[in-house]
């Protein structure tokens, strides 16, 4: 009966916020944040105490490609026909199979270099890409004030 509930609230919290809140941002776990209007990933550590990791700025097509991934990481893989089409053809560009290998390995390799675990974004075999949506939280702000906010798990409300 909880997962059930859960799913529900969940899917309340999904329709709010396409209706009051307008996303501005990720944030990956361990400690890491997607500035998507500036397309920049961004270690916020406050521990680190030398500049091992330096803000990296996507260029289009790999900014593209990381939110289509992070909006669809829902726990199931995501095909290679549907990045294609919605990463590339979408947006007037050539599409292969060979041009995704190229830039999720690169995009994998920038989220490498700010802190990402290797094993966030994972290739499934003639298939596509699972993403590990457990460490990925949307930032939002509040169409209405401003106010920013994190949209929580319906297991951490009901609870």
């Amino acid at each position: 009966m909880l997962a059930s509930t859960s799913q529900c609230v969940n899917q309340y919290f999904i329709e709010m916020d396409a209706m009051d809140k307008t996303i501005f941002g990720y944030y990956i776990e361990p400690d890491v944040y997607f500035n998507i209007d500036k397309r920049m990933l961004v270690n916020v550590d406050k521990n680190i105490r030398s500049h091992r990791y330096s803000p990296v700025i996507l260029r289009e097509t790999m900014f593209h490609l990381l939110v289509y991934l992070l909006e669809n990481a829902k726990g199931n893989i995501i095909s290679n026909s549907d990045i294609l089409l919605n990463v590339w053809d979408n947006h007037g560009l050539s599409s292969s199979n060979q041009r995704l290998w190229q830039v999720m390995n690169a995009l994998k390799m920038k989220l490498n270099s700010v802190g990402v675990t290797e094993d966030f974004i994972m290739r499934v075999e003639s298939k596509g890409y699972y993403v590990r949506e457990n460490l990925v939280s949307i930032l939002y702000t509040n169409k209405k004030n401003g106010v920013a906010g994190k949209r929580r798990n319906a297991e951490q409300i009901i609870s």
